[in-house]
């Protein structure tokens, strides 16, 4: 399943009951800002109107003008992306959460979650081979191209593949990650400084915590990196992130207030809501955090690459 079933989820979250009128899109449309006509199915009878806003896929469309089922837009409205969009696709009538804000939501929710106070990672490995002169390495991924700085939160472990026919696979006990080294020597500005050697022309392993990675609405959920067991997670997040401005859009003064919000939605509800959603999140990382922790537990030993309960720091022990 793909990054919108998580955008699916997140508005179903923030819109409860609520149903929002939706058409579909007779005639396909190309990714050009310069295609400012839309079909849609019944737009003379729906809510779409000049001053609207609509919703395909992650577009969104200012309305300037309707005459039956034709309707002028202006495209890419409020930043999102200006995309190709095809026959049956669903027009959605003043979005009240975009799905474009919705995947940005997510996405800054994965960023947070591989924060070393929450403590989700993935668990990725590359690997060299050893040349007995040489103790810096420089760092790239398993198809052998450059990591960043920001691909690597820390080392997890170093081994290699000792000789016999057992298989072994010693850990380095001392070593080192460097960052923002001179390009010129390693061409990542990662260095692998190995304080402890192995045996020459064998194949070193090294096991790295890596951030989860950001999605597009096509990618499947397991892109991300994130176990199975904590996608309920970012929907979780993605809704905490979208409801923080909604009490700020109840002070706004250039429109009467809905009457709802004196009696059905007094003072302090969203927040209150919020609070529980926020309660409810918390509980979920600690579990997804102590499940990772059993996982890759810690290790210490002497002279050893140590890491803490959050693995916010890797290097020799002195």
């Amino acid at each position: 399943m793909t990054a919108q079933v998580w955008i699916d989820q997140t508005r179903n979250m923030l819109l409860s009951s609520y149903v929002e009128e939706l058409r579909v899109l007779e005639t396909a449309v190309t990714a050009s800002a310069t295609e400012t006509t839309l079909i849609v199915t019944s737009a003379a009878s729906s809510g779409i109107v000049p001053g609207v806003i609509i919703e395909i896929n992650l577009e969104l469309f200012y309305v300037t003008a309707t005459s039956g089922t034709e309707i002028s837009v202006i495209r890419g409205y409020a930043g999102s992306p200006i995309e190709a969009h095809a026959v049956l696709d669903i027009v959605r009538i003043s979005p009240k959460f975009p799905a474009f804000r919705i995947l940005e939501a997510l996405n800054d929710d994965l960023a947070d979650l591989s924060a070393p106070d929450n403590g989700l990672f993935q668990m990725k490995f590359t690997s060299f081979q050893y040349v007995a002169p040489v103790d810096g390495y420089n760092m790239v991924d398993s198809d052998g191209v450059d990591l960043t700085s920001e691909d690597v939160l820390a080392i997890y472990s170093v081994s290699y593949a000792d000789i016999g026919v057992a298989n072994m696979q010693p850990d380095i006990q001392s070593w080192s990650l460097k960052r923002t080294r001179d390009v010129k020597t390693f061409t990542s500005g990662l260095a692998l400084i190995l304080y402890s050697g192995a045996a020459p022309g064998r194949t070193v392993t090294v096991n790295y915590k890596a951030p989860l990675k950001q999605l597009t609405l096509s990618d499947a959920r397991a892109t991300s990196g994130l176990a199975t067991t904590a996608y309920d997670l970012p929907p979780l997040g993605a809704a905490l992130n979208l409801m923080s401005t909604t009490p700020i859009r109840r002070e706004f003064l250039d429109a009467q207030g809905s009457s709802r919000r004196s009696e059905e939605v007094p003072p302090g509800a969203i927040s209150a809501s919020m609070r529980d959603l926020r309660a409810r999140r918390s509980r979920r990382i600690e579990s997804e955090a102590s499940r990772i922790v059993a996982m890759y537990p810690q290790m210490w030993g002497r002279n050893s690459a140590v890491q803490n309960n959050y693995w916010n720091y890797a290097g020799p022990l002195r």
